[in-house]
């Protein structure tokens, strides 16, 4: 390769870095914006809908895209419209303005929201190593679920560390909170087998001693 079209391709993978920064860091802040809770702000009546989801579940394993998902229909009207604002407009704004890098930013969107960010990444409990540290994955983002006023990146983790907003819990954790809630549903379940069985119990009793 010649030295000038070395130059050429390093000049692009800066701008390309520079524009997916410039992403996640607009990211950042709508969806900090989005946690303002007021009845004049729309984002945070749309992204309540992100919040009412069970992401900390027993299920959460990584699941192949549904259909909705390849069209980018995300679940629901509030949820869809959640990544639309928060993320494809800034993009596409970046793209208008960049329109060299707008292909490479735009396929890595659609992947990323389609085949990664539900389970696989974003909400994968199982994922509580040192990657954590740099990308909002894992136990980082489900912390965020936990504390609404605490890991507000999307991707990355940059911008939380900056920002005073980041906030590591234990590694872990969230897969410790899966667990405690099916041992609580498992007491559950078994106290209200043990009433159910209890009265039958008490009425056999009764008509043997008639």
């Amino acid at each position: 390769m010649e030295l000038a079209t070395l130059r050429q391709v390093l000049v692009y993978l800066v701008g390309l870095l520079a524009c997916f920064g410039l992403w996640t860091f607009v990211i950042y802040w709508l969806h900090r914006w989005s946690h303002v809770h007021h009845r004049l702000n729309p984002l945070w009546w749309i992204h309540r809908a992100h919040h009412a989801e069970p992401y900390l579940r027993e299920d959460s394993h990584p699941k192949w895209p549904t259909l909705g998902q390849f069209l980018f229909w995300l679940g629901g009207f509030r949820l869809s419209l959640d990544v639309v604002l928060v993320m494809t407009l800034p993009l596409l704004v970046i793209a208008w303005l960049w329109p060299k890098y707008a292909v490479p930013l735009l396929l890595f969107h659609y992947f990323y929201e389609v085949f990664l960010s539900e389970s696989v990444l974003d909400h994968n409990p199982r994922i509580t190593n040192r990657l954590t540290r740099w990308f909002a994955w894992g136990d980082f983002h489900l912390h965020h679920h936990v504390n609404l006023k605490k890991n507000y990146g999307l991707m990355l983790g940059l911008w939380d560390f900056l920002f005073g907003t980041a906030e590591a819990p234990a590694a872990g954790a969230s897969l410790a909170r899966i667990q405690a809630r099916l041992q609580r549903l498992e007491r559950t379940r078994r106290v209200a087998e043990s009433a159910r069985k209890s009265p039958a119990k008490s009425n056999v009793g009764g008509l043997s001693s008639a």
